[in-house]
């Protein structure tokens, strides 16, 4: 018999895997479990993706996560995926799982890949040690399978199909100088969808996002010679806190492509071909991409020419100051108003440092930004508001604003000014007006001769009372607690009726038989009798049924009775039971007929018997 593999993840191909196991009488029980582990390819190139498999024959699942190595000095780790897959060889059936980890080497040599534990059925497995070889030169690009596809191959998705490329649009910047990453994703096959499963490593660098629409806009290119369509995936404005060489790290992504793979396999040509028809003339698979590293050189600024006021701002700077009003009386409030404006790290600018006059009490400034990303960095304006008292009158003048920065552009530092504002201060100072009531914050003056701290009702308590001496205290603390245990019961109980079948037909017994009861109820005023004392006759069956957890068909009288004295039942409780149903058998079978007041009573004589035989059971 030839070998079928199938797919759990194609739902078809499941369907023809259950219609499998149900033809195939071997079991997979007697399967041993293997654990192994396997690269797409032995040699890539530094950038380029690979696949490592973990591969568990027999099972379907694992306890725990394998536990890889450690990869880190030479590969980067992407994504993960898993595939389940059963084989029918000789009528024998065999399940495995694979646990596929793809990652991105980083660095040139060759390496050792140390062996992979898994916990299995209370085992533990381990693979064996692997070699991979980086080399600096791009090799090909493996298809699912490990086959490396050749230029005429379809239904793979190469190196060249889909890749991530960073593009700053510098390489080499001033410290604090943005720089404009673009991470673009080209394509030459059907993708679906895709998710970010790395984000790069920002340590040295001020990040500003871009806002990209949901909707990637897909843009016709020729690249290399070959059509591709590409999107921006991400875009960032990247300031560098520091100067020395810097590495953008990679982006990578997984994408689900659509690709269709011809096959030379008849049985596939009869149902795989069909199925791809039915799922957009494909299937789809996982294909992962990552971005290289790109190296920036940040150059440090120039130490000669710095200003005194420098702000550490890269770009173009100009600001303005300004009060809401140029005459008060001492002791009002007036806002100043400081507003930088232009290109740069605006987010990261510190507040000018102003030297007020000692008789100004000045409050922290509130910022307010203004600010746009685009092409040429982050843009906008950002601004302080200070609140100022004035507690003297005269004429006061509020000093100006000097912001140092470094004009990439002309490669020079410049300064940008704000020019002192003079302020007319009126009345008298807070000291003659009342002497002692210059407190931070006092706006307005004091009104009233006498402020109380507190003015309503105090609460008194009783003089070494405590905390845990009031009921509340014990009812709230202990209330946790008691949540906790009622919760804990009720799973209990809830996994106890769902695992014990005996238990749960022990439990529902008496609901059920009230329930057939009041349907008998229903039935007493009817002119149909036999309806009414064949439920009866139900309810009480089926009581004992669920009671002793058998079947009320195949119920054996005589049984019965042995049975309901073992559990307990008293011989009167027994007899008064067998007579009300040997009752409602002559009713059923043999009617003399009964009148509806008879009827009540024996459906009330049934409850009692019921009841009685329910608490002798328990």
């Amino acid at each position: 018999m030839r070998m079928l593999p199938f797919r759990l993840s194609n739902a078809p191909a499941a369907a023809l895997w259950l219609v499998a196991c149900a033809l195939t009488p071997t079991s997979l029980a007697g399967q041993d479990v293997t654990a192994s582990a396997h690269l797409d390819r032995g040699e890539v190139g530094v950038g380029q993706a690979f696949t490592l498999n973990v591969v568990l024959e027999g099972v379907q699942r694992f306890d725990q996560d394998p536990q890889l190595p450690d990869m880190s000095p030479f590969a980067a780790y992407l994504s993960s995926g898993t595939q389940s897959s059963v084989r029918i060889v000789n009528g024998r059936t065999t399940v495995s799982l694979t646990v596929q980890y793809r990652f991105q080497a980083t660095a040139e040599g060759t390496f050792e890949i140390g062996p992979v534990t898994v916990e299995v059925g209370g085992r533990t497995l381990t693979t064996d040690p692997l070699s991979l070889r980086v080399s600096a030169a791009a090799q090909p690009q493996p298809r699912a399978g490990g086959v490396v596809p050749r230029p005429s191959d379809p239904g793979t998705v190469g190196p060249d199909d889909l890749f991530i490329v960073a593009e700053p649009n510098k390489r080499q910047v001033r410290e604090n100088e943005p720089v404009i990453v673009e991470y673009r994703l080209y394509t030459r096959v059907n993708v679906s969808s895709y998710g970010v499963t790395r984000l790069p490593a920002t340590a040295g660098f001020w990040v500003e996002e871009f806002e990209l629409p949901q909707q990637p806009q897909v843009e016709q290119v020729v690249r290399d010679g070959e059509a591709y369509a590409t999107a921006i995936v991400r875009k960032v404005a990247l300031y560098p806190t520091g100067p020395g060489p810097k590495t953008l790290e990679p982006l990578a992504i997984e994408a689900q492509v659509r690709v269709r793979r011809p096959s030379r396999d008849s049985f596939d040509d009869i149902f795989g071909n069909f199925f791809n028809r039915g799922s957009l003339f494909g299937d789809v698979v996982s294909a992962g991409a990552a971005s290289s590293p790109v190296e920036i050189e940040v150059l440090p600024l120039p130490a000669d020419g710095r200003p005194a006021g420098f702000t550490g701002l890269v770009g173009d700077l100009a600001v303005e100051s300004a009060v809401d009003r140029d005459s008060l009386a001492a002791n009002e409030a007036v806002t100043l108003r400081v507003e930088v404006s232009g290109a740069g790290n605006l987010k990261a600018l510190p507040p000018p440092e102003l030297a007020f006059p000692p008789t100004v009490e000045a409050f922290p400034p509130e910022v307010t930004d203004r600010l746009r990303t685009s092409d040429a960095g982050v843009s906008g304006t950002r601004t302080w508001e200070y609140v100022l008292i004035p507690r003297a009158p005269g004429t006061l003048t509020i000093p100006g604003v000097d912001l140092g920065y470094f004009d990439a552009a002309a490669g020079r530092y410049e300064t940008a000014s704000a020019s002192p504002l003079d302020l007319r201060v009126t009345g008298r100072a807070i000291e003659d007006a009342l002497p002692g009531a210059r407190a931070r914050g006092s706006v307005e003056a004091l009104r009233s001769d006498i402020r109380f701290i507190r003015i309503d009702t105090p609460q008194f308590r009783r003089r070494g009372e405590t905390l845990f001496d009031q009921a509340w205290f014990w009812i709230v603390a202990l209330a946790p607690v008691g949540m906790i245990g009622g919760a804990a019961g009720l799973r209990r109980r809830r996994d106890r009726l769902s695992g014990d079948q005996a238990y749960a037909r022990d439990r529902r017994a008496a609901r059920v038989a009230k329930k057939r009861l009041a349907r008998a109820a229903g039935l007493a005023g009817g002119d149909d009798a036999r309806a009414f004392y064949a439920e009866a006759a139900l309810a009480l069956e089926g009581f004992a049924a669920d009671k002793l957890d058998t079947s009320a068909a195949g119920i054996i009288r005589d049984d019965l009775r042995d049975d309901l004295a073992c559990r307990g039942a008293a011989s009167a409780t027994v007899d008064e039971y067998f007579a009300v149903l040997e009752a409602c058998d002559r009713q059923r079978f043999a009617p003399t007929g009964t009148e509806i007041e008879e009827r009540r009573a024996f459906l009330a004589r049934a409850e009692a018997v019921l009841s009685a035989l329910g608490r002798e059971l328990r």
